[in-house]
């Protein structure tokens, strides 16, 4: 089911992935499609790096979109929470977003993030991406976990105290 990048056009946004047995078994390549097993409730999953570049000889505009959005007939549970980070800007490149960027993907709509244009004949020295899938835990597991910080936090005080300075 992944779908391999065949025809760069423009510019592309791609996964790679290298033969390699026990860890991918597919033709090393570029894909714009990377499917995986459907994640359990607790567990999150990152695809990375998504590397993203303008063909030298094509595309002429100063700046390029990276653009995400749920598949119309797939909505995305919304019981998880979605982020895009910027991992990686390449060298001589002014004007993009700080590496580290992470910016939260809405649900119901198409999301881009605009950088200046990198142009390249191998995708993998284009920038590069993380796009994250976050499990968010149940409201009653939440509160657990604050309670459990701020126990440690109070007990962490009392010991202060306790020991003075």
């Amino acid at each position: 089911m992944d779908q391999p990048l065949e025809i760069i056009g423009l510019g592309a946004a791609a996964i790679y992935h290298e033969f390699k047995p026990g860890v991918w078994s597919g033709p090393t390549g570029f894909y714009i499609r990377d499917y995986r097993a459907p994640l359990a409730p607790e567990q999150s999953k990152t695809w990375s790096p998504i590397h993203l570049w303008a063909d030298p000889l094509a595309y002429h505009e100063k700046t390029m979109l990276l653009s995400l959005e749920a598949a119309k007939d797939a909505k995305p549970p919304d019981n998880r929470r979605y982020e895009l980070e910027l991992l990686y800007v390449p060298a001589g490149v002014i004007g993009a977003p700080p590496v580290g960027t992470v910016w939260q993907l809405p649900l119901d709509r198409a999301f881009s993030v605009e950088v200046p244009t990198y142009k390249t004949t191998d995708g993998r020295t284009g920038y590069r991406f993380g796009f994250t899938v976050h499990a968010v835990p149940e409201p009653a597991s939440a509160a657990a976990a604050v309670a459990g910080v701020l126990i440690a936090l109070r007990r962490r005080a009392c010991t202060a105290r306790e020991n003075g300075p």
